[in-house]
């Protein structure tokens, strides 16, 4: 039998260190915003320049994107229990909001039936929209539920 004393707890996160990994992944969020309007409006400006250059200013904003996610992911190894629950309901919310949301339209403009302004589906920043909306249901759909 273990004694009150003898448990160990895990090291809690200071304030402060909440803070700066907080801070770090929204200015990685940030950069990956306006990366992806630069190249929007670089990709709407010189629709003249070859597909390959296309291609790669199109997906440049996934580069930041991919730092976020590192980042983001190092937050939640130091989330306690109950925020890492949240977290994981909420993300889940997104990926299916998100991918429900892509399938339609897709469905919908493949027919015909809508979506003529976006014959591509969301798109990049369409797809960060998406994802950041349905997360904010999620955190807000468990935060009740938990609460």
């Amino acid at each position: 039998m273990l004694m009150e004393s003898e448990i160990q707890e895990e090291p809690r996160e200071s304030g402060l260190a909440k803070f700066k990994r907080s801070l770090k992944s929204n200015v990685w969020l940030f950069v990956a915003t306006v990366t992806y309007l630069v190249t929007l409006f670089q990709l709407r400006e010189h629709p003249e320049w070859s597909p390959m250059l296309r291609v790669a200013l199109a997906l440049l904003p996934v580069l930041p994107r991919l730092v976020f996610l590192w980042v983001l992911w190092g937050t939640f190894k130091a989330l306690d229990e109950l925020e890492r629950r949240i977290q994981q309901e909420a993300w889940a919310v997104a990926f299916g909001g998100t991918v429900l949301v892509s399938t339609v339209m897709n469905v919908l403009s493949a027919h015909g039936t809508g979506f003529e302004n976006y014959p591509h589906g969301l798109e990049i920043g369409g797809a960060y929209i998406a994802v950041f909306f349905f997360w904010c249901l999620g955190v807000a759909q468990a935060k009740a539920h938990y609460s």
